[in-house]
């Protein structure tokens, strides 16, 4: 991620791309780290155009990658338990769950983007949230079973929203990670300050208040993220989700065998131009082909992108962290 990091994996104009971009605010300048480094070398004083993804998480291979893989689930798993329960106790708890998504700054990741959630995860958008769930056909199918299968279907949820969720419901870990890369690196341990935070308990399924210290750049606390953890979009997105599964669908149901066997397929132009909303026809498609037929467009989805993953090299997280 640093220029050492960048130079041995061969990239020929690390020198130019460095000089152009700058390093004077990485992580690794501001505490004299000689990198390689583990971590995502993000410039401390500004938002930094990488998200934490979900997916990203999932193909890590690492124990810590495992367990927060398995908190994702679990605290989306027990946010829909809670709003498809008849009891307004639930609901309180459940919305009380989602109120702790806040906005975080601790990891310098992500960038504003156009979204009615807005930039800072508020409790107003946790409201909206709860409520876009309860009126989800594909939640209540069974469908969206993820937090990141929101950004396939639901209006209004950008790249950040995904990554600032992900970073509030995985704090713990990536306080763990941090404090690792504190034993690894002592610089970090420099005006380290001891900090309290919420974080989710996944074996009370509930916030719990946590003391842990984290190094401070900028004026400001700083968290650590693994480098295998981010994108620079979220990688089950809505737009291939609509081009491979969705509208490819949709191809196949309408088209005709004629009397001699010849399929004849209406193009893939026709229907995009018949079903401009992409979300629209993600939601409708896949609502019915799990209730319907029994086929979980999602699942295929996950697979393809798994099967396909390939995390940013240090060169990419570099020049995407750059400008």
């Amino acid at each position: 991620m640093g220029p050492t990091s960048v130079h041995s994996a061969g990239q020929g104009c690390i020198v130019t791309l460095t000089q152009t971009l700058g390093e004077a605010m990485r992580i690794t300048s501001e505490f004299a780290i000689k990198g390689p480094v583990p971590f995502v070398d993000v410039h401390v004083d500004r938002d930094n155009l990488l998200f934490l993804d979900p997916s990203a998480i999932r193909n890590g291979s690492d124990a810590l990658s495992k367990a927060a893989n398995d908190t994702l689930i679990r605290f989306f798993a027990e946010v829909l338990r809670l709003r498809s329960s008849a009891s307004p106790t639930d609901h309180a708890i459940g919305q009380e769950l989602l109120s702790h998504l806040h906005e975080p700054n601790e990891t310098r990741l992500g960038m504003s983007v156009a979204s009615k959630f807005g930039r800072a995860f508020g409790s107003q958008h946790a409201t909206d949230l709860w409520d876009l769930l309860g009126k989800s056909r594909e939640a209540q199918a069974s469908v969206m079973t993820r937090l990141e299968h929101l950004r396939l279907f639901a209006d209004g949820v950008g790249y950040d929203l995904i990554s600032d969720a992900t970073t509030r419901i995985l704090f713990g870990h990536l306080c763990d990670f941090t404090q690792s890369m504190m034993k690894r690196y002592p610089e970090l341990m420099f005006g380290a300050k001891s900090v309290d935070a919420e974080v989710f308990d996944t074996s009370s399924l509930t916030w719990e208040a946590r003391s842990t210290e984290l190094p401070i750049a900028d004026g400001r606390t700083l968290l650590l993220v693994p480098k295998g953890w981010v994108y620079w979009r979220t990688l089950m997105d809505v737009g291939p989700f609509y081009n491979r599964y969705a509208s490819a669908t949709v191809q196949d149901e309408q088209t005709v065998i004629r009397s001699d066997g010849k399929a004849i397929k209406p193009s893939k132009k026709s229907i995009r131009e018949a079903n401009r909303d992409m979300r629209t026809l993600n939601r409708d498609q896949a609502t019915k082909y799990k209730t319907q037929k029994g086929r979980d467009l999602v699942a295929e989805y996950q697979e393809f992108v798994d099967r396909e993953f390939d995390g940013l090299s240090d060169f990419e997280i570099i020049r995407r962290t750059g400008e």
